[in-house]
């Protein structure tokens, strides 16, 4: 019984360690649409670690694997290194999520969408998706007439969580006979 109450305290503490998925949406101002989803932790208004990016730009979904940037001030560039900084708070949006990474491979670059809020007069604050593959073209400077969504997706039904309980409770009945024979 100990060994079935240490697997369930386990699987509890994996289940809230285990990254959060969002879905988001921007609405540039004159009608496209980037939607999308991505996996992270929320700390504050910012989400972290983020991974498994997903998006559809006008109907289409980008291929492949995405990768994040950040926007730098210093460099006048996307950092990899840095990260996609993503926020519930559109105002501290910086980030890129292209086809190819933008700082080392820009050339390879087909599709891409980046949110950007920066006081580098290089780039400013403004948002862009594009996709070549299909010749979607969307721009938006200020990103203030924009509308921004960031939400955590919804969770599993309680039946899931039945389930679990109900897994559990079998492989514990199977740990008891098993014992007793």
């Amino acid at each position: 019984m100990k060994k079935i109450i240490s697997a369930a305290l386990l699987l509890a503490a994996f289940a809230s360690a285990h990254a959060e998925t969002f879905n988001f949406s921007y609405t540039f101002a004159d009608g496209p649409a980037v939607t999308g989803s991505l996996t992270g932790h929320l700390v504050g208004d910012l989400v972290e670690g983020v991974s498994n990016v997903h998006i559809n730009f006008n109907g289409t979904d980008f291929a492949g694997a995405l990768s994040g940037a950040s926007w730098s001030a210093v460099t006048h560039d996307w950092s990899s290194a840095a990260g996609a900084v993503v926020s519930t708070n559109a105002a501290k949006n910086n980030f890129i999520f292209a086809d190819a990474d933008p700082q080392h491979n820009a050339a390879d670059v087909s599709a891409q969408f980046f949110f950007v809020n920066s006081s580098d007069a290089l780039i400013g604050n403004q948002a862009y998706a594009v996709n070549w593959n299909n010749g979607d073209i969307a721009f938006d400077q200020p990103t203030h007439n924009a509308t921004w969504s960031l939400v955590a997706a919804p969770v599993p039904e309680p039946a899931s969580a039945a389930m679990l309980l109900a897994g559990l409770g079998l492989v514990g009945t199977f740990a008891r006979r098993r014992r007793q024979a």
